[in-house]
């Protein structure tokens, strides 16, 4: 799950890597409707 650094909306995101490698993701905000800083919040597993 990662949080929109804009507008601060949480949302799951599937990707094909492991995101504790990174503290920030720069991601499509289908909210914002711009590419924007997203922090991941948590893991969730399949």
């Amino acid at each position: 799950m990662v949080r929109c650094g804009s507008c601060r909306r949480e949302r799951v995101v599937k990707i094909s890597y492991h995101l504790s490698d990174f503290k920030h993701l720069y991601y499509w905000c289908p909210f914002c409707r711009k590419n924007t800083y997203h922090e991941i919040v948590e893991r969730i597993a399949p």
